[in-house]
């Protein structure tokens, strides 16, 4: 029968067209599953950003909140007063009305004050504020009793730092719901801290319990997604502090959905298969010239709904292929919709739906060379105190609407976002003129309608040319933000942004980042300048004054650099290098036979760290200097940073031997407050009253009165700026003690100091 030509045709077109559909069912079931997984895979990155912003918005809501209460009067002066109650209240109402688990009130050094976490500790809290000497963006999360915390820290200052207040919120099943109804996906918080796994998720049970029994495979979802952690899901993790790699937060994307229409596509490809090989023998010859055609248009139809592409519908195949087709194509579109919808969320504002920061940087980005016109920056004046007196879900409303009259502005913006809070960028490709831009205040000042008032706004704009300052993104909206800043500080509408405003922010940025490198390369030196013994006619010490001459700034005033290190927290290893440098010079001297006392300068920070004096006392018994050859000066305002602190450690200074000297004595707040509970052994009287005693009678009064109070007190007296031969006279009559000023001398360096010190020594003999 195999000899016959029917039989044999029958037969290969029988094994052909089994060949043929096995290669099909392996091509489209290929193809398709290739595609479900990138597809799904793609959700699950589109959710992870969305997610991240969601964690984002809820730190930028903790943090503006934060701001409200650390500003609050009332708060300020609870702390200040340590009115326990009154804290508590005031911290538990806030994180009550903001929906905040968690509530904590630290020192500025950090101690635990008040916590609405029974059991907290000093341990749990230290990370939290580790970071509010990192960067300004205070957020972190912390881990306390096997859960995660969302937490945000805002100093509360009056006007110095007082404390630090923080809140936060509970990352539990709820805020995985929350994410959950936003992203699409499952989520679950994970906390492995002390060997122990939590869990908080969206997953049933069963599957949490998978999760749980798998937790030392976790760590490994941070680099590869997995799809068996649980079963059925595409799961990756995120972490949620970079500083604990124990508290995670798991990304479930359920792949039921594409498993069921990947089954019901192999079904019916099956039954198709099954039918058309149950009758190749019957109708094999009538098969063979109409069935190849359309399995190869199923192929390339497969293949470039695979690629992402809009394939033309297959014209003339069977029924069961056109079925097979239309499942495809629905499939593909029901994934490009909620692809689109996911997009959209990570690009927009969630509550004006205009863009957000990263959606209007990207496009910024985008125009490269072709970006040019104007800029515009605008901010809600005073919003937060708008906010505060409407509520929170009117000032909502109130954005809304203004978000919505930006829209109908003339003319219309090429691009228009909410950067943040009720700060809105705009940008006009062909630039816009003042006058027009003051008719779009006007429109956006009218009165809003809200709950049946009239609130009327002042909105303040930053105007930048784009053309003649570059393309860098970051670069014109921060000259924009100058612009908006200028026009704030001096009550203006608009103000354009003036060439060179930044070169102040640049050279900051260059001091701070230089420093440590001018350290490093003996950019800095110290001078000295002599202090004269009236009794003893005598140079007996100096004050030890840092200098620095940058190789491209050229000379900085010390009050400058010395500021933007305490800013910056680079002022320890300035403090540092000025104690080295100083216990080599009293070394040298004492080589030469010079018994000098050295005063050194301590900021506000050195003062309240109470490693200081160990510190000092080693190096002095390390170089053989005894403690009375150096001595530390400190401002009123550094000692009222934190008195018990500073009071203590001047104490110890005091105990071991070393000089404690008050400078600027006279230009604090609370000079005699302080002045009498300070271990101290001399006072500096500021140059502001010593200037002009030749001239000014009551300058001398406040001067001799000064002097007689700081003898009566025990103190030894210092006159600092003395500059005329007639002040020293009148100061040597009232019985002053010491004098430093230009009068004998200007800061000198160490050998110009040496020279200095012999020929006044030497022409003025002891008068003792």
């Amino acid at each position: 029968m195999l000899n016959s030509f029917r039989a044999r045709l029958i037969l290969v077109f029988f094994i052909v067209l089994t060949l043929v559909q096995f290669a099909t069912a392996f091509s489209v079931l290929t193809a398709t599953e290739k595609d479900n997984f990138l597809q799904q895979q793609k959700s699950l990155d589109i959710g992870a950003n969305v997610f991240l912003e969601v964690l984002s918005n809820r730190g930028i809501q903790l943090s503006q909140s934060l701001s409200v209460l650390s500003a609050d009067f009332g708060f300020k002066r609870a702390i200040a007063t340590g009115e326990q109650e009154t804290i508590e209240s005031v911290l538990s109402n806030h994180g009550s009305r903001i929906g905040a688990d968690a509530a904590v009130l630290l020192s500025p050094k950090g101690e635990l004050l008040t916590s609405s976490l029974p059991g907290l500790t000093q341990d749990d809290i230290q990370s939290l504020f580790d970071m509010t000497s990192s960067n300004n963006n205070a957020l972190a999360i912390l881990n306390f009793d096997h859960a995660s915390y969302q937490f945000v820290l805002q100093p509360v200052k009056a006007p110095t730092l007082i404390a630090w207040v923080g809140m936060g919120f509970l990352l539990d099943e709820k805020v995985a719901q929350q994410a959950k109804a936003i992203t699409g996906i499952d989520v679950s918080f994970v906390n492995q801290a002390t060997g122990r796994t939590e869990i908080a998720s969206t997953l049933s049970d069963d599957e949490k319990l998978s999760v749980v029994e798998q937790a030392n495979k976790l760590p490994s979802l941070l680099k590869m997604p997995s799809e068996n952690i649980p079963l059925d899901y595409l799961s990756m993790a995120l972490k949620l502090y970079d500083r604990n790699g124990s508290q995670l937060a798991l990304l479930h994307q359920s792949n039921l959905k594409w498993q069921q229409s990947y089954q019901h596509l192999r079904n019916n490809m099956l039954l198709i298969f099954a039918l058309t090989l149950a009758l190749a023998i019957v109708i094999a010859i009538w098969l063979s010239g109409s069935l190849t055609e359309p399995v190869r248009q199923l192929v390339t139809y497969a293949r470039k709904i695979g690629q992402g592409k809009q394939p033309a519908s297959i014209q003339g195949a069977p029924a069961e292929l056109r079925v097979l087709a239309k499942s495809l194509s629905l499939m593909r579109d029901d994934i490009e919709a909620r692809e689109k919808d996911l997009v959209y969320q990570s690009r927009h504002d969630s509550l004006t739906g205009l863009l957000n920061r990263f959606a209007a940087k990207q496009y910024l980005a985008d125009l490269k060379n072709d970006l040019s016109g104007a800029m515009v920056l605008l901010d809600i004046k005073h919003f937060r105190h708008i906010n505060d007196i409407i509520g929170f879900a009117n000032a909502d409303t109130l954005l809304v609407l203004f978000a919505r009259r930006l829209e109908q502005l003339a003319p219309t913006p090429d691009l228009l976002a909410r950067l943040d809070g009720d700060s809105f960028l705009l940008l006009y490709s062909q630039g816009i003129r003042p006058e027009h831009l003051l008719k779009s205040l006007d429109m956006l000042e009218s009165p809003f309608p809200i709950q049946g008032s009239n609130i009327s706004l002042t909105v303040r704009a930053g105007l930048l040319e784009i053309d003649g300052n570059g393309a860098d993104i970051d670069v014109l909206v921060r000259r924009a933000e100058i612009a908006l800043n200028q026009a704030c500080l001096e009550e203006q509408r608009i103000v354009s942004y003036r060439q060179g405003a930044d070169e102040k922010y640049q050279r900051e940025l260059t001091i701070i980042r230089d420093l440590p490198i001018g350290l490093a390369q003996n950019q800095l030196y110290l001078v000295f300048q002599p202090k004269v013994d009236l009794h003893l006619n005598q140079c007996t010490g100096a004050e030890a004054l840092i200098r620095w001459q940058h190789p491209t700034l050229g000379f900085i005033p010390p009050d400058e650099f010395i500021q933007l290190a305490e800013n910056s927290g680079n002022i320890d290893i300035v403090s540092q290098w000025v104690l080295k440098q100083a216990i080599q010079q009293l070394v040298a001297w004492q080589q030469r036979g010079m018994a000098l006392k050295l005063a050194i300068n301590l900021s506000a920070h050195d003062l309240v760290d109470t490693r200081l004096p160990n510190q000092i006392a080693s190096l002095l018994k390390d170089n053989n200097l005894p403690s009375g050859a150096l001595c530390i000066e400190v401002t009123e305002g550094a000692v009222m940073k934190d008195a018990q602190t500073v009071v203590s450690v001047l104490q110890r200074f005091r105990d071991m031997g070393v000089s404690v000297a008050i400078d600027d004595f006279g230009t604090g707040h609370s000079s005699l407050a302080y002045l009498k509970i300070l271990p101290v052994n001399e006072v500096k009287i500021d140059r502001s009253f010593i200037k002009d005693m030749l001239t000014n009678s009551q300058d001398v009064m406040i001067v001799n009165t000064s002097i007689q109070l700081i003898h009566g007190l025990g103190f030894t007296v210092v006159a600092e700026g003395v500059e005329e031969q007639e002040g020293v006279d009148i100061l040597r009559n009232l019985n002053c003690d010491i004098i430093q000023g230009y009068v004998f001398s200007k800061p000198l360096k160490a050998a110009e100091f040496d020279l200095w010190f012999e020929a006044f020594n030497h022409k003025n003999p002891s008068d003792a």
